[in-house]
């Protein structure tokens, strides 16, 4: 089947696809925060809109519900976590806010001219990827993020590949209303994304087929080291298609492989897929997981070219009642498969599950991983297996829970390592809350070496990226200092002062608290008194050193509060606007906006006070209003583009 070519193949550097600067240059080692815009995006307003987003309120994608309802507060916006909160086997590093709501798939790639390490996650409809360099010890440094000048693409997943040379991306789009929407898949060019000032990420091509324009998930296949096949998720004929992707940067990609299992229809769609070689004896395989119909397995040769081969395995065989495949992968001789479902979410649910595949005429369970039991209850997300690191060990990116990691044999998993309810072997959790969203936390895991050290990535919904080291030597330093009233000067007995690797003290008589073996590096020191208006403030620990950090609090005026609230939008379509930072600027007080775009700031002190809004990618807006004491007060806002 041919493609549409949507790109000419000449004079790409110069023609292709102009940035918009939405943000001053900045120096190259530094973090570029401003969201930038991408334009010429083609549309499909011919094609019907079948993205798998908008078939039911998926948990893991913001705009799953009903035109014009919004998602419950905390589904979107809860940037609170706990970096050191739960975990074991792992050392907590960084945590950074990417500054949107969802930070969706990730992947991670070494620099063809530098060498260094970065790591790519999908932006979902508020951003089309955000790029972070990992330093030598792990530390993050975002790059750059680039949005789509259509503001209704969403961009569930990005992946990493090599060429010629070159590091490239192909990001899946997926439109999540009619007009001012991309679809297809897009090759970015991002070998010089540091080195040049601004970063300049160049698009190649975008390929929509002639009868599929949205996409959810690919996944490239190297050949050689290099990528050479991209497959993807044609979410409007329910299957799969395959592009050939040779020498990307001059060469149309061209179709060459297709498979429909014949139970699809709109609830039988494939949703994820995977690509591994194994031995001479198994070969190359892909792993579709194809929701209702469970896991369905093909012989990648019968697709790289062919159309609608026999199946190794075919659809309802792996396919557990109740259960919705979702996403999966294979141990490294292909012996072992493992299922996921991301909706079962009870005490006993089997949501991760093994089974054995060695006679795949006759495929039989072997183990699954129990919610209440090897995790606390909750639902799972995305699987890895890095059979150059550990290829007996199951990394899985399980929502709330974070990242969760098993060692398995052909007789299953092993659930002795730590007590229920967490038996896995390394896990670490940064979304601790009990009010956190249960759909909140790692949507996907990334393992690299750096350094001699394994750094663990995860791509944190609603935060942004986690970092975590597995060999790591923890260095530590200790924060110390003062807290005070800011209206007497007197110090505060009892407050509670925490920092965000989990470190903990109380102030004694005098007002001091000392955090003993806190991480090193950037940290954020929260304190908080019974009367006084909580604050945070940032710090810099050093390896043995002592950062002195005094606090002062502002008193709150009892009686005298009320509540600001509203909603922001973009200016120029109307939409609501997530990952707003709405903040009062004479108390500091903020929230972030939903993907409903609401805000809400408890406990404003009545009065005149200035309300400012600013999301990177928009212009910041600041407003007026007269807070009324045990009242709501309504401040909307619609930020303009830059």
């Amino acid at each position: 089947m041919n493609l549409r070519r949507i790109l000419p193949p000449v004079g790409l550097l110069a023609f292709l696809f102009t940035l918009l600067l939405l943000a001053g240059n900045s120096q190259a080692e530094q973090p570029n925060t401003q969201s930038r815009v991408l334009s010429g995006l083609q549309e499909r307003p011919d094609l019907p809109v079948r993205s798998i987003p908008l078939r039911r309120a998926f948990p893991d994608h913001p705009h799953g519900v009903p035109p014009g309802q919004e998602e419950p507060r905390g589904g979107g916006c809860d940037k609170d976590i706990n970096l050191g909160g739960t975990l074991s086997g792992v050392i907590a590093v960084a945590a950074q806010d990417n500054g949107i709501c969802t930070s969706a798939d990730i992947d991670s790639y070494v620099n063809v001219v530098d060498e260094d390490t970065y790591v790519v996650q999908g932006g979902g409809e508020e951003a089309a990827f955000t790029i972070t360099h990992i330093d030598a010890n792990g530390n993050p440094t975002l790059i750059d993020q680039i949005s789509w000048r259509q503001k209704n693409t969403y961009t569930p997943d990005a992946k990493a590949f090599v060429q010629n040379g070159r590091n490239y991306l192909v990001l899946s789009l997926e439109r999540m209303a009619v007009g001012n929407a991309a679809c297809g898949v897009v090759f970015v060019d991002v070998t010089d994304t540091r080195g040049s000032n601004p970063p300049l990420p160049i698009i190649v091509h975008q390929e929509i087929g002639s009868d599929w324009c949205d996409v959810h998930n690919t996944f490239v296949e190297n050949i050689g080291g290099e990528g050479r096949y991209v497959y993807l998720t044609a979410d409007g004929p329910n299957d799969m298609r395959v592009l050939d992707i040779s020498n990307i940067a001059t060469t149309d990609p061209l179709e060459i492989g297709r498979y429909i299992a014949p139970t699809a229809n709109n609830n039988n769609y494939v949703h994820d897929i995977t690509v591994l070689d194994h031995d001479i004896t198994v070969g190359r395989r892909v792993y579709l997981a194809y929701w209702d119909s469970g896991l369905v397995i093909l012989n990648a040769a019968d697709v790289t070219p062919g159309t609608n081969p026999t199946p190794v395995v075919g659809p309802n065989v792996i396919d557990p009642v109740g259960f919705l495949a979702h996403h999966a992968w294979a141990s490294q001789d292909g012996s072992l498969v493992f299922t996921q479902d991301e909706f079962l979410n009870s005490n006993g649910d089997k949501p991760v599950q093994m089974w054995n595949v060695s006679n795949p005429a006759n495929p039989t369970y072997v183990d699954g991983l129990a919610l209440g039991t090897d995790v606390p209850v909750n639902p799972s997300h995305n699987l890895e297996i890095r059979n150059d690191i550990n290829a007996s060990r199951l990394y899985v990116g399980w929502y709330k829970l974070g990242l969760q990691a098993w060692d398995f044999t052909s007789s299953g998993f092993d659930h002795s390592t730590n007590p229920a309810p967490r038996t896995a072997v390394q896990y670490h959790q940064v979304q601790t809350e009990a009010a956190d969203n249960v759909y909140s936390g790692a949507w996907g895991v990334r393992l690299a070496n750096i350094s001699s050290n394994l750094y663990i990535f995860q791509s944190d919904r609603n935060y942004g990226l986690i970092v975590g080291c597995v060999d790591c030597t923890q260095t530590t330093g200790t924060i110390a200092g003062l807290v005070t009233d800011s209206s007497t000067g007197q110090s505060i007995q009892g407050a509670a002062v925490s920092v965000d690797t989990g470190q903990n003290d109380t102030t004694d008589a005098g007002g001091n608290y000392t955090l003993s073996n806190v991480p090193t590096g950037s940290r954020t020191v929260t304190t908080s008194a019974a009367g006084f208006i909580t604050q945070q403030q940032p710090t810099t620990v050093t390896d043995g050193g002592m950062s002195v950090l005094n606090m002062v609090l502002d008193p709150e005026q009892t009686g005298a509060t009320g509540k600001l609230k509203g909603k922001v939008t973009d200016a120029s379509t109307g939409r609501n606007l997530g990952g707003v930072r709405v903040e009062i600027v004479e108390s500091g007080q903020f929230d972030t906006t939903n993907n409903g775009g609401r805000y809400t700031i408890n406990d404003v002190n009545e009065g005149q006070v200035t309300a400012r809004a600013s999301k990177a990618g928009f212009v910041t807006e600041t407003m007026s209003a007269t807070v009324v004491a045990g009242q709501d007060t309504v401040v909307n806002f619609a930020l303009m583009p830059q």
